[in-house]
């Protein structure tokens, strides 16, 4: 076993920080290690997070018709994708999803809205529909809902939103090589904001766009600093008529590595397997856990197709996980 993983993961273990000369030997650690790395994310897994995966589904409040320029996303009105048309779900749609997914036993769910913001008139809908799931249906629930300020993150807290989700999507450096439309720092004042306002936080990135690992340190180190709650880890899934629509997909091992090692950077921090997981990791989807993912979004993603609710809950119970059935 490699020493010096050894005792970088014992520090992290008795919670000591490591700070980017350790982090970047990890990075540059050959397959020779990939066990190793993977044997001591998932000890770090089980001190701090037990036996307990959480579990999330997301429906689209608003779908396509965005008016930025995301590279990865099909839901940009700028690029020739089947979602450049906006769509917009009914009330009675969201909370028939919502108790679906109650039914299935998922406890946490979120409500997605393409797009830069919401206007009035949308925030206060939602407000209606936050406390309509919370209290009736008996669900947490989660948002992302683009740019918000600190006004509009207090009213949502008060309607009964547990957590807010906004992206970092990948590191200040890269960013302006994938998104053009908005600033970096636009986002960073929607987390805190959001965070001021007493929501919980998720907040994560997109892989295989081209990112470096340098890129991919500095991301996972500015949520850390963030002191995000949940990061979502997703993969790309390559859209036609996209910028990124001829990137390859990235290798299973690859990102059963970079799990683990955002474990060892972030490990008191939720982990959540996002999109892309089920083309790009295919039959090692359970690998994730034994990497340090302590969490996943179940069920369809925003434009592609995800794994069944029931698919996954059976996943874990063959694994030994206990699904976390506590909602917000």
């Amino acid at each position: 076993m490699n020493e010096k993983v050894t005792k970088i993961a014992k520090r992290v273990l008795n919670s000591e920080d490591i700070d980017r000369s350790r982090i970047e030997h990890l990075f540059s650690l050959g397959d020779e290690d990939f066990e190793d790395l993977l044997y001591w994310a998932n000890k770090i897994r089980q001190k701090f997070f037990g036996n307990k995966i959480k579990v999330c589904s997301i429906v689209p409040g608003r779908l396509g018709g965005c008016s930025q320029d995301c590279k990865f996303c099909a839901q940009s009105a700028r690029y020739e994708t089947s979602f450049k048309e906006t769509k917009i779900l009914t009330d009675a749609q969201i909370l028939d999803a919502a108790r679906e997914a109650k039914q299935k036993g998922v406890p946490n769910f979120g409500i997605v809205y393409s797009g830069r913001s919401v206007t009035e008139k949308e925030l206060q809908r939602l407000e209606k529909l936050i406390g309509e799931m919370k209290d009736t249906i008996g669900i947490g629930v989660c948002a992302s809902l683009g740019i918000i300020d600190f006004d509009q993150a207090e009213r949502l807290a008060k309607a009964g939103l547990a957590r807010y989700n906004h992206n970092l999507e990948t590191s200040r450096n890269n960013f302006k090589n994938i998104v053009t439309t908005h600033e970096y720092d636009k986002r960073v004042e929607t987390i805190k904001a959001a965070k001021k306002a007493g929501l919980g936080i998720c907040a994560g990135g997109i892989f295989g766009i081209g990112e470096t690992d340098a890129d991919r340190i500095d991301l996972a180190i500015e949520l850390c600093q963030l002191d995000v709650d949940m990061v979502p880890m997703n993969f790309l899934h390559p859209i036609a008529g996209t910028p990124l629509a001829d990137f390859p997909t990235m290798q299973p091992r690859e990102i059963l590595r970079l799990i683990a090692l955002y474990r060892f950077i972030l490990p008191k921090v939720d982990i959540k397997v996002a999109g892309g997981r089920v083309l790009n990791l295919r039959d090692m989807q359970s690998w994730m856990f034994r990497a340090g993912a302590t969490a996943i979004l179940s069920g369809n993603y925003l434009t592609t197709a995800g794994r069944a609710v029931e698919e996954d809950l059976q996943m874990l119970e063959d694994l030994g996980f206990e699904a976390n059935l506590i909602c917000g």
